[in-house]
């Protein structure tokens, strides 16, 4: 959210409607996002922590850029969340980082459709959701896992 919020709020309409960029604000959400990608991969001890970092600072201005072109706030989230799931220590489950991935993608639709529907509870969903998505694939894959594990018990 530190990265988040200034890069959503560099976008903004002039007073006549035309779409304008503060570049101060722009410029503290590109400085802060490494940051917090830094952060991310360091507090959860992952082992790949440097090499995952400059692939989340790639993807981020990759997709910042790319969905940015539909809204900057779907740019974002999408690159804060793709990033979060790949800094994030890995679980030792199966097909854990396309969980994650499958959750991010799930939130930016979402957060798609608010913004057309309801603006501000789409730049806010945006700021939470994808994050929130990595974690609930977390403790889906986990559940999964000790459930098949479980179900293997029982059938010896």
């Amino acid at each position: 959210m530190f990265s988040y919020f200034p890069y959503a709020a560099a976008f903004v309409r002039t007073a006549g409607g035309e779409p304008a960029v503060d570049p101060g604000l722009v410029g503290i959400g590109l400085v802060v996002a490494p940051i917090v990608f830094v952060v991310v991969g360091l507090v959860s001890k992952n082992p790949r922590a440097p090499r995952m970092i400059l692939i989340s600072m790639g993807l981020l201005l990759l997709l910042g850029l790319s969905l940015g072109l539909v809204s900057p706030v779907l740019g974002a989230a999408a690159g804060f969340g793709v990033g979060a799931a790949l800094c994030l220590r890995l679980p030792d489950i199966p097909d854990q980082l396309k969980r994650r991935l499958i959750g991010v993608t799930f939130a930016v639709a979402y957060t798609t459709l608010l913004l057309f529907v309801a603006p501000p509870a789409g730049v806010l969903t945006g700021a939470i959701l994808p994050t929130l998505m990595v974690g609930f694939a977390d403790e889906y894959g986990a559940w999964r896992l000790a459930r098949d594990t479980q179900a293997r018990i029982e059938q010896e």
